[in-house]
């Protein structure tokens, strides 16, 4: 009968943890991209919010010269 040497099992056992390490790999891409979309939104949201505050200042100012 056919025997399987010690080799055949740690070739097996090396690619199984392969396999689950590039799905952890995968894994991780996917979370990243996930956190990269996030840090865009903020950064729009950001930039919005530094528009708006740079437009309120100077109707602030403008206020201020049709007082005096």
């Amino acid at each position: 009968m056919f025997q399987l040497g010690s080799e055949v099992y740690i070739i097996v056992l090396f690619g199984i943890v392969i396999i689950f390490l590039l799905f952890l790999i995968y894994l991780l891409q996917r979370r990243i991209n996930q956190l990269l979309n996030e840090v865009d939104d903020i950064s729009s949201t950001m930039n919005v919010t530094c528009s708006e505050l740079e437009e309120l200042t100077k109707n602030v100012q403008e206020i201020k010269k049709l007082k005096i």
